[in-house]
């Protein structure tokens, strides 16, 4: 595919993560986006708006002008990209709606995530060295 696509980062050592990420790869029959680990080698040299530490926290996306989307807004973003995902947009259009999924996400992440006991074994999730 030659068009530039947006990519979402995330925690390749997070069960919860990883089956988020393939149910949006399975959505994603346009193959609009890109998928890439936080724990990939090159991250930050791909991407340099994103850090390692940053993405242990919240899953990004880096949009096809490079602009960084990070939490909610980055699952706002995803949803935009997949086919009839506009319409799960729209709660984030209303004032404050944003703010509350962020908070949603926080909780979320800290339950189920790779911040929580759930979403990967103890330590699973850290950032990697940087070079």
């Amino acid at each position: 595919m030659s068009a530039a696509r947006a990519t979402l980062i995330y925690d390749g050592s997070c069960g919860f993560c990883r089956r988020w990420v393939e149910r949006v790869r399975r959505w994603d029959r346009g193959g609009r986006l890109e998928m890439v680990p936080y724990q990939a080698a090159d991250l930050e040299s791909r991407f340099p708006g994103v850090s390692r530490a940053d993405c242990v926290e919240r899953i990004h996306l880096v949009d096809e002008r490079g602009a960084v989307y990070r939490g909610a807004a980055a699952g706002r973003e995803v949803l935009w990209r997949l086919p009839g995902g506009a319409l799960w947009t729209l709660p984030f259009r209303i004032p404050g709606g944003l703010r509350v999924a962020e908070r949603v996400y926080v909780w979320i992440a800290h339950r189920w995530g790779p911040l929580g006991r759930r979403g990967a074994p103890s330590g699973a999730s850290k950032p990697a060295p940087s070079a």
